[in-house]
């Protein structure tokens, strides 16, 4: 209480020494300054206060009287005239008016009440478009009380009525590096270490998998290697929940997989790709032109390859009889990507990428008789196909739903063809989610697809991810 009386003197003691050379309307601005910094203010969290709208006609006559009898209404910061009010009362009758109320941020008072009708709308300006409000926008919880009364104030803020809630539910999922299982049929991963220095910079190393490389248009399990090794992130900070100017280099070698065998494609077993011997898998991505300047922190490059280092033998598969296979043993793909472009509509951020590569696919006769895998000797059987990938997304890392949608085309320069598709990535709070893509050939030339390939491909897989 003593606080209070010294605090109420010092205000006194200003006003009367600022009204010694001010005249009375700039004392009053005064006053109402220091009246409006008595409060903390919250600006900066009003898209996630409490909101919600009164929608009972009569409790709504109700306040609205209460409003009329103390005089309390401001219409364009001017008390309105007897006609305007009857006038506007009118829609009071007709139950167009509703009330808005927003609740303070670190309590439960109200401090905003606003009359308006929803069929009459305000165009603010080109983009926001706002509720026509009935009246002047009250904003003082204390001047609200006083007019309301005690009674019908307590009962605005428990609720007790019919109403509607407007207020913003944000949803904010944010990735956490204590503990990370992802788990897909494509790119599983398990996170088994980390270290952060600085406050700020990290080290992840996980255990992943890889299976198919839709740049070089084998996406998932039309590919006959399932990678398997190590994963390593180097993370200078985080900007907006993204890890941001990321390094992360991938080391693994291949293990034999065969294609699923779903009826609705009707694949040839001809078709599939084989295994032939060991392999050496890396990926490289980062940005290295922030080393040479900082503006330039929205590129994104990516090298990955495998290479094969042996070959089997005859022996190696089992079987008694000759046949013909055909087996991707290198690829290599250099990639660019241009990301946060610009928002689109709140949806994601706009990207854009190209890759350039190539890769081989060598057709081999098994002859049982013979212990070593002979080449077909045919027609560029084994040279190298350079293909270019280019593709433009969407992306959103942060939210109930992140996702990441692509449209995707991969060219074939040495043999004309090309793949046209899309890839779509969703998940939801960072915990369930899938993976999906579908390619269809587009033939840009007189010559047929390649036998090793089909004329349209689809793979899909769930996500379970455990993070935290």
């Amino acid at each position: 209480m003593k606080n209070k009386v010294i605090f109420i003197a010092m205000v006194l003691i200003c006003i009367s020494t600022y009204g010694q050379k001010y005249p009375d309307s700039l004392k009053f601005e005064y006053l109402d300054k220091i009246y409006r910094n008595l409060e903390y203010n919250t600006t900066a969290f009003n898209d996630l206060k409490r909101i919600w709208n009164i929608t009972d006609p009569v409790y709504v006559r109700e306040i609205y009287n209460r409003f009329i009898v103390e005089n309390a209404l401001l219409l364009d910061g001017k008390k309105p005239s007897m006609e305007m009010l009857k006038e506007k009362t009118k829609d009071i009758y007709r139950g167009e008016v509703f009330i808005e109320l927003r609740r303070r941020y670190y309590d439960n008072e109200i401090e905003q009440l606003r009359f308006f009708t929803e069929s009459k709308l305000k165009v603010i300006d080109s983009t926001v478009s706002q509720k026509d409000y009935f009246f002047d926008t009250i904003e003082d919880h204390i001047f609200i009380k006083s007019v309301l009364g005690e009674m019908v104030y307590e009962d605005l803020k428990s609720q007790f009525y019919a109403h509607t809630d407007l207020t913003k539910t944000l949803y904010d999922t944010k990735l956490a590096y204590n503990f990370d299982i992802y788990l897909s049929l494509l790119n599983p991963r398990l996170l088994f270490w980390t270290e952060t220095t600085e406050q700020k910079n990290k080290y992840l190393v996980s255990a992943l998998g890889k299976w198919g490389n839709d740049r070089i248009g084998f996406p998932g399990w039309y590919h006959s290697d399932f990678y398997v090794g190590l994963q390593v992130i180097y993370i200078d900070y985080m900007k907006n929940n993204e890890p941001y100017n990321t390094y992360l280099v991938e080391l693994a070698t291949g293990v034999p997989t065969k294609q699923p065998g779903l009826d609705f494609m009707k694949a040839d077993k001809g078709k599939h790709l084989f295994h032939t011997g060991s392999n050496f898998y890396f990926r490289l991505s980062g940005n290295p032109l922030l080393f040479i300047n900082k503006s330039w922190d929205k590129y994104v490059f990516d090298f990955e390859g495998s290479f094969s280092l042996t070959e089997f033998t005859t022996k190696d598969y089992g079987v008694s009889y000759s046949s013909k296979f055909y087996s991707n043993r290198n690829f290599f793909m250099l990639s660019g990507k241009y990301k946060d472009i610009f928002n689109v509509m709140d949806i994601g951020w706009l990207y854009a990428e190209l890759g350039l590569g190539g890769y081989d696919v060598t057709q081999y006769l098994l002859d049982p008789r013979v212990t070593k895998l002979q080449v077909v000797k045919a027609k560029g059987n084994g040279d190298m196909n350079y293909v270019t990938d280019i593709r433009a997304g969407i992306t959103n890392n942060s939210g109930l739903l992140a996702h990441d949608v692509a449209l995707n085309i991969n060219y074939n320069i040495s043999q004309g063809y090309a793949y046209i598709g899309v890839k779509a990535f969703l998940i939801l709070s960072n915990s369930f989610g899938f993976d999906f893509a579908f390619y269809q050939s587009l033939n840009l030339s007189s010559a047929p697809l390649p036998y090793y390939r089909n004329d349209f491909n689809l793979v899909f897989s769930p996500i379970i991810r455990i993070n935290y």
